[in-house]
């Protein structure tokens, strides 16, 4: 199922933000996945942009970064 258009720009910045989080923090695609409970090819397609994911992966992944969930889906 294609996204609708404003779900894809908020899917593109989620995806922008957890790449710039995730070099901050000098964390590869694998660590992220383990820590946040995740595997690495979900990671990949959140980061490319392709998935929607779930709330609880997104929140997940801001308490590995420890940042908030609006952090992650602001503008980069």
């Amino acid at each position: 199922m294609e996204m609708r258009p404003d779900e894809k720009i908020l899917v593109q910045k989620l995806a922008a933000n957890i790449r710039k989080y995730r070099a901050i923090k000098k964390l590869t695609q694998e660590q992220l996945a383990e820590a946040a409970d995740s595997c690495q090819q979900h990671i990949c397609m959140i980061e490319k942009g392709i998935v929607n994911p779930r709330i609880v992966t997104v929140s997940k992944i801001a308490e590995v970064f420890g940042v908030t969930v609006d952090e992650l889906i602001s503008d980069p």
